[in-house]
């Protein structure tokens, strides 16, 4: 049951700090599936929860948000908000260097339940910080990495831990630029296939003015992976000139092909139309899966965890991993691309949205 409402109105109260394209600006882009923003799920489960506050340093685009969505508490002052309205779950919409201050500001406010944009911070010691405050106070949190609650990758991680494409060898991974921004989204599809990482190796590009390979800024790079389970993830995420985000999943007896612009192959071996007694492989129909709004399957994984009945699909020790990766890229490529194993203990600060 919620935490807080009176007797004629049941659900939870929720509020949204940072009121920009992912909190809801992009419902008005056309070309998109909605929902696909915060306000967009917690439209779609109005029924167990309710928007009653909003916050951002942006006067005009926070009145723009209440106009749209009827929410009368609209605060310059994230904080004068939590106070004011004591919510019962946060979303945390800022930029990545803001975060961890919010979430920390929202669980010392007695929420029980945040979701957090990715990355899930600008560095390690705050990410940790956040981890272990979501734990000591009962606090559910989802990080937005949200391919997580998507059924194409769902059904690619069955396909993968039943021997579908048997041992897991490497992944190729391609996205456009920005290591955190981007790349956690990556990192996160690359811990949950292959499992914890052991080392990386990494690049990060360069701009003029800049040291090499010397920076705190999110930009794009390159890497190997290397997992536990023995796998590699070879990442090319330079600057492109359009969007680019894919995966090519080689496996001992197959492979996958999945990312955005609807990419999602399925390759098994097959007898050779070019050469006697050999396998090569071929494409198979991808398994049925179910096609659900991944924005309202979180905040309803969100709501689930926070009543007890599951566990954040992403929450904060995942956001945490991808990051570290993320990271650690950062950290092998200031010593000119060395080895650098994991978990890593550094002080660096990268700057993202």
């Amino acid at each position: 049951m919620p935490l807080t409402g009176s007797s004629t109105d049941l659900r939870y109260r929720a509020c949204v700090i940072g009121c920009g394209r992912v909190a809801w600006l992009l419902e008005d882009d056309p070309l998109e599936t909605r929902p696909c923003t915060h306000m967009g799920a917690y439209t779609a489960l109005s029924h167990r929860v309710k928007v009653i506050g909003a916050a951002d340093v942006n006067n005009e685009r926070l009145i723009s948000f209440g106009k749209r969505f009827g929410v009368k508490s609209m605060y310059l002052d994230y904080k004068e908000m939590l106070k004011e309205v004591s919510p019962d779950i946060v979303s945390v919409c800022a930029y990545a260097p803001d975060r961890s201050g919010m979430v920390m500001d929202s669980i010392e406010a007695g929420v029980k339940g945040i979701w957090c944009e990715k990355a899930f911070s600008a560095s390690l010691e705050e990410a940790r910080a956040m981890r272990n405050a979501c734990s000591s106070n009962g606090v559910s949190l989802i990080v937005s990495h949200m391919r997580r609650w998507s059924g194409d990758y769902r059904k690619a991680k069955e396909i993968i831990d039943s021997g579908g494409i048997g041992k897991l060898q490497s992944i190729i991974c391609h996205f456009s630029g920005s290591l955190l921004h981007t790349g956690t989204h990556a990192f996160d599809i690359l811990n949950w296939f292959c499992g914890p990482a052991e080392w990386v190796e990494g690049r990060v590009e360069n701009r003029p003015g800049n040291s090499a390979w010397d920076t705190d800024e999110d930009l794009g790079g390159r890497a190997v992976i290397h997992f536990r389970n023995g796998s590699y993830a070879m990442v090319s995420a330079e600057s492109k000139n359009y969007f680019f985000f894919e995966f090519d999943v080689i496996g001992a007896s197959g492979r996958i092909r999945i990312g955005n612009n609807d990419v999602l192959e399925y390759y098994r071996p097959g007898a050779s139309a070019h050469y006697t007694g050999i396998k090569e492989l071929q494409e198979v129909p991808f398994p049925y899966f179910e096609k659900k709004n991944i924005w309202v399957e979180a905040l309803g994984n969100l709501i689930d965890s926070v009543e007890g009945s599951g566990r954040p699909a992403d929450g904060p020790e995942e956001g945490l991993s991808s990051l570290e990766l993320a990271l650690a890229i950062h950290s092998s490529a200031r010593q000119n691309g060395a080895r650098v194993y994991l978990p890593i203990n550094n002080d660096i600060t990268v700057r993202s949205r």
